[in-house]
């Protein structure tokens, strides 16, 4: 009788050894770091990095396959920095908060309470090798926000996810970011409800923060926010502005844009200037260039309160920006060059898709003019 086909796999069980993948594993002839699973036949790849022994599955029985993927498992492993290899998660958290202590501190605080909540809610432990972290790991963690945040801070959150694995990438602590693998990386913004006070709203709220005498910022507040809405200017820019950047003789402020640093001008409106000249009249000789013209940094407080009195919407600093914004529009100034006195380049794109909307919402006498336009 013929004795039964005896493979490599029986003969392995019938010794009963327990051998281990790297007692299994044989040289391929003439062709470095190449092996052979000698019961499965899956290659692997072995090399020496730093006097250290490295494997590697290749996932395949292919001979071809295999050469390959050897060749660019190789590659990888001259990108990986064996010692910033066993960086943990705490580890690169605590490098990337260092690295942003030069930021501003709204910024730095954001980032701190991300931080603060990824911490706590992290299920894969901080002493975890960042090598070892998967995409499927941030996706869990992420999942956990999206019902709980707005998509702007949610958007927040991967922004800090995806630059805290670029230093693990940048530091050849990992060869491709886990980040890159997210499902759900960003959300599309949600487009948010924008309401412009009417005149008698504005005046209203001018009024209302003047009469509360026990304020003793309430004077400078009100001449703060009346500035906002006749010159059409930021909170930020408003602050900077010195006595300096008022130009009488050619009728314009030079306004720095507090983001990019870009100068624009604004012109002295008919509607600015008297109340520009009251400001200069307070000082008994004319202010120093480097003078501020606001003593103070903001109105919202002041803003928000009287809101709240009169029963308004809450209408914030930006509102008070598009009041002016939206009675040029509505004086029928071109929108480029409206889009110029804000210290814009699109030449009024931002100023369509984003003013234009509720320019008129609550004025129903100008809807009916710009009705009657209609032939």
């Amino acid at each position: 009788m013929t004795p039964p086909f005896v493979t490599p796999y029986t003969l392995y069980m019938a010794t009963n050894q327990q051998l281990s993948t790297r007692q299994l594993l044989e040289k391929i002839p003439n062709f470095p770091c190449l092996f052979r699973h000698k019961l499965n036949g899956t290659y692997y790849g072995i090399k020496k990095v730093s006097g250290k022994r490295k494997e590697h599955s290749l996932q395949t029985t292919d001979r071809k396959i295999s050469e390959r993927r050897l060749a660019e498992w190789i590659k990888t492993l001259e990108k990986i920095d064996s010692i910033a290899e066993k960086t943990t998660l705490n580890q690169l958290l605590d490098k990337f908060e260092i690295g942003r202590n030069g930021k501003s501190d709204s910024t730095t605080a954001t980032d701190a309470s991300i931080i603060k909540r990824f911490k706590a809610e992290w299920r894969h432990g901080l002493d975890i090798r960042v090598s070892q972290i998967k995409p499927s790991f941030l996706d869990e963690w992420l999942a956990k926000q999206e019902g709980r945040v707005k998509h702007t801070t949610y958007n927040r959150y991967c922004s800090l996810l995806k630059q805290l694995f670029e230093i693990g990438t940048a530091d050849r602590m990992i060869i491709d970011s886990p980040f890159l693998g997210v499902k759900t990386k960003w959300k599309k913004p949600q487009k948010p409800r924008r309401i412009v006070p009417t005149q008698e709203q504005f005046n209203a709220i001018l009024s209302e923060i003047r009469t509360q005498t026990f304020n003793r910022e309430a004077d400078e507040s009100a001449n703060f926010i009346e500035f906002m809405g006749l010159a059409g200017l930021g909170q930020a820019e408003t602050s900077s502005l010195t006595w300096g950047d008022v130009d009488w003789e050619n009728e314009r402020l030079t306004v720095r844009r507090k983001k990019t640093e870009a100068l624009f001008y604004v012109p002295i409106y008919l509607h600015l200037k008297p109340f520009l000249q009251k400001l200069s009249a307070c000082y008994q000789t004319p202010p120093a260039p480097k003078t501020k013209i606001f003593a103070i940094l903001d109105a919202r407080k002041s803003l928000t309160n009287a809101c709240k009195r009169l029963g308004f919407p809450h209408f914030t600093q930006r509102s008070i920006r598009a009041f002016l914004i939206r009675r040029l529009w509505q004086s029928g100034v071109d929108v480029k060059l409206i889009s110029k006195w804000q210290g814009h380049h699109d030449g009024g794109k931002l100023i369509l898709n984003t003013y234009t909307e509720v320019f008129g919402d609550n004025d129903a006498d100008y809807i009916k003019s710009e009705l009657a336009k209609v032939k």
